[in-house]
């Protein structure tokens, strides 16, 4: 397996954040700017609805104006055409607008739904009321009027019965009265009165359409103003959403590839990023390395030997298998214990598995790192010397004789022992069936020859 440097999990430390805090914040942000959007859309859309109805007001208001203009007019030309004709029928026109139709009265009651407390409908009143109050000259003129035609006094409308004339224009003939009634209804006076009821009436509508434009004003401005602030909150929404992307592409999205990546190559992550991941690449980093260390552990009892800590007859397989392959020169070392089974059956099993152990400690520190020492079975031993060639027999000798004298002649208390070695290099003479046949064949000659040496393949003749 391969591992990064230790050094790398200290990348990314500063600035650590919260991938729990930034959603939490993120979605009390999201609420908020939510809750505030649909407050302002809720809000803007009333002030639409008053922007609409200042609209609305605006054109009622100029209508019952125009309607109260209309009504004052209306009396005035059915006064003046009955003052003309004699007509009678024109004083019955008056009265159907003055008591049924009140074209005057329903305006000033529209114009009152829109505002019943302004200066302006106090001044629409003060009209009304100067054109109650011009309708007594315009009952005077129609009261001549009737007395000109001669007609039934029970045929009169009440108001003109009530009406009384002067003496002066009581004695007048039926012409000179409806002459006087013309007279009343064109003289200055009336016109001054007609005038000031449209000065009036003019004064107010401006006065409204003012009023009304202020509101139209107001709900505009406050549109426009709720417009903004949506604006800027779907604005606040993008610039969130910007940075939450920035965040999770810096402190999410890239340590996760960055840890992919480091998964794939099967080696110790890169730790990094937020919190968590950084703590996710903690915790994995730490199981990787006990799950390294275990399976090591594993291959390692696998591959050697639980009493020697030697490769084991697996391991000493598959290393004389490759290098057998590969063709390359190396001496391989059969070895038995001398008399083993003697000292194992007369000291015990526990003596016996020490010899081992001390054969085994010898092998290892006598020959070379390189070289591979294997324990085959009970008391055999196998050594791969690598890079040996026939002409370095003195090698082999020299490490077996050393081991030899050391068990000969024990100094811990253990029985003493010898070892019977055989060796087949790859560059023989006359090669038999196999390399180690030729090894074995070799130690064979040597157990049958006094043990305690070594014999070269190939072993003398007898």
């Amino acid at each position: 397996m391969n591992h990064e440097p230790a050094g790398r999990e200290g990348m990314f430390m500063a600035g650590k954040i919260k991938i729990r805090v930034v959603s939490k914040w993120s979605t009390i942000i999201t609420i908020v700017l939510f809750v505030t959007s649909i407050g302002m859309a809720m809000w803007g859309h009333q002030q639409y609805r008053v922007l609409r109805s200042s609209m609305q007001d605006y054109i009622d208001c100029r209508y019952a104006v125009q309607e109260l203009q209309q009504g004052s007019d209306i009396l005035t030309r059915q006064v003046r055409l009955a003052a003309a004709t004699g007509d009678r029928k024109y004083i019955a026109a008056y009265f159907e607008e003055a008591d049924v139709t009140k074209t005057r009265e329903k305006a000033l009651q529209d114009l009152a739904k829109l505002d019943d407390h302004s200066e302006s409908l106090q001044a629409l009143r003060h009209a009304l009321s100067t054109s109650r109050n011009l309708m007594n000259l315009e009952y005077y003129a129609m009261r001549l009027i009737e007395e000109s035609e001669g007609a039934d006094i029970s045929t009169w409308p009440e108001e003109i019965r009530k009406v009384q004339l002067k003496p002066e224009d009581a004695s007048l003939s039926s012409a000179e009265k409806l002459a006087k009634a013309r007279t009343l209804v064109i003289s200055p006076a009336y016109e001054t009165a007609k005038t000031e009821i449209s000065d009036q009436v003019g004064e107010a509508a401006s006065a409204f359409s003012e009023l009304i434009y202020e509101r139209q004003n107001r709900a505009s401005d406050l549109f426009t103003k709720i417009f903004f602030v949506i604006l800027a909150g779907m604005l606040a929404f993008a610039l969130m959403m910007l940075s939450l992307c920035l965040v999770m592409r810096h402190w999410i999205v890239k340590p996760l590839l960055r840890y992919n990546k480091d998964i794939e190559k099967d080696s110790l992550l890169s730790v990094g990023g937020a919190y968590e991941l950084e703590k996710l690449g903690k915790t994995y980093n730490r199981i990787y390395k006990e799950n390294e260390e275990r399976q090591r552990l594993i291959k390692h009892q696998a591959e050697h030997d639980p009493l020697t800590d030697l490769l084991n007859r697996g391991s000493y397989n598959q290393i004389f298998s490759l290098y057998e392959k590969d063709k390359k020169d190396f001496a391989l070392i059969l070895i038995d214990v001398d008399i083993f089974k003697l000292v194992n059956d007369n000291n015990g099993h526990a003596v016996g598995d020490e010899i081992l152990k001390k054969v085994s400690r010898l092998l290892l520190e006598t020959f070379r790192d390189i070289d591979y020492i294997c324990r085959i079975g009970g008391d055999e031993f196998a050594v791969i010397m690598v890079e040996m060639t026939s002409d370095l027999t003195h090698t082999v000798v020299d490490r077996i004789n050393a081991i030899n004298e050391k068990l000969s002649h024990p100094t811990d208390g253990l029985p003493a022992v010898s070892l019977s070695v055989g060796v087949a290099f790859t560059d023989r003479k006359n090669p038999g069936k196999s390399q180690f046949t030729d090894a074995d064949q070799a130690l064979y000659y040597t157990k049958e020859h006094g043990k305690h040496g070594v014999t070269f393949y190939p072993a003398p003749k007898e």
